[in-house]
Order: structure tokens, then sequence, then C-alpha cells
């Protein structure tokens, strides 16, 4: 079966300034979510027209994209992240990535994921580290989807083992955490798609979290 994959980019009606105005901006990096693309050299040109240094770097395709997975697009020595998009979803994932607040801008106000909210994640991900590390056996949860697919699932696998786990191994395109009961053999799941399946749930802890364990 083939699949097309199909950009949906937002249209984008009056713009509120005045909100970056507020900011008082002197360097930013600025990277945007795949529906905010076109946003993106506007409010860099606005921004620099202020006199803002603005840094775009490459994404994960396009300049500037970031994915809940992916924040090569930000410069993270840059003095301010500014991240276009709707929710809290990217600049959560990004910003627990990097250890810095990202601002967010969806054309019409700012918010921000800041220190307080990063420290809140943090210490839950430490509670699912030491769940993890009292499990006898694992569920490895592996995507087949395009971009979120872990090529190197096997050798994750492997390296679970040697820490003394049993581990066994979950292939699925759609990952429904309601059929998690359904397998009550599983102590805790290790995640190796999509970050945010692994911050939503307290059963599930992202891979990235547990690479110093093995």
């Amino acid at each position: 079966m083939e699949i097309l994959h199909i950009e949906a980019r937002k249209k984008f009606g009056k713009i509120n300034w005045k909100a970056l105005d507020e900011l008082n901006l002197e360097q930013v990096s600025l990277a945007a979510s795949i529906q905010y693309l076109d946003l993106l050299d506007e409010v860099k040109n606005y921004l620099e027209g202020k006199g803002v240094n603005v840094i775009i770097k490459k994404g994960a395709f396009h300049d500037g994209q970031v994915l809940g997975c992916n924040a090569n697009a930000f410069d993270s020595d840059a003095k301010s992240l500014l991240l276009l998009c709707d929710g809290k979803f990217h600049a959560t994932n990004n910003a627990i990535r990097l250890n810095r607040e990202i601002l967010i801008f969806n054309g019409e106000e700012v918010t921000k994921f800041d220190e307080k909210e990063m420290e809140k994640i943090k210490s839950k991900i430490k509670g699912k580290q030491m769940k993890f590390l009292s499990s006898k056996t694992i569920g490895l949860l592996v995507s087949t989807k395009i971009g979120q697919e872990s090529k190197a699932y096997l050798k994750i696998a492997e390296k679970i083992e040697k820490i003394n786990k049993n581990v066994y191994i979950f292939l699925t395109d759609n990952i429904d955490v309601r059929e998690f009961d359904n397998f009550n053999y599983i102590d805790f799941w290790v995640n190796t798609a999509c970050f945010g399946l692994g911050l939503d749930s307290l059963g599930v802890i992202n891979l990235q979290d547990i690479l110093e364990f093995i």
C-alpha cells in the first residue's frame, strides 16, 4: 500500500505583532511546527526590522522545522528560543531535550514553557526511571509509521536484556495505551516512537530517558 503524506499549512489573518514587541528580544533562534512554516519568514522579517538578530537553522526537513522528537532547528546557544505553533506539545518536548525555556507564538499571543514546568516534567521522569530499573519485564514499543520507526530496536532490546530484564517487542502502526491492560505480564513500557507518548502516560518512559542505564 502506498502512503501519501501531504503537509498541512495554517492560513493566517491579522498578526498581533504587539505581542512580539513586548518580548524585547535581542537575539532569537526561530523555529516552527509544520503548520506554521508559512509564518516563519514573516516573523523573521518583522523581528529583523526591529533590530533583532534572528537565527533560523536547518530543521527536521525544512529550514526552521521542529518535530516533537527533533529540536535541530533551534540554536541552543541563542539568547531566546521562539517557536511558532499551537499549544505546548512541540514546545514541551523540545524544551526538555534542550533544557531551555521556549517562547511560543501562535500569531495572536505569546505563552511559554518555562523552568517551573520543566522541573515538573523532570520530576515525573525520575520517578519513571526508578520504575524502569525495578521492573523485570519490559515492553518495547516500536512504531511502524514513517518518521517514527526505530531501526535499531533489536539492539535496544539486547541492551535492556543485558541489565537482567526480559524484553518483549511490540511493533505496531498505532500505539494505543488502552490496549496495555491486555498484556498484564509487562511491568513497564519503553517507548521508541513519538516522545509525546512517554510524557502523557505514567506507565511509559521514552527511550531517551533510560539511555544512561543501558
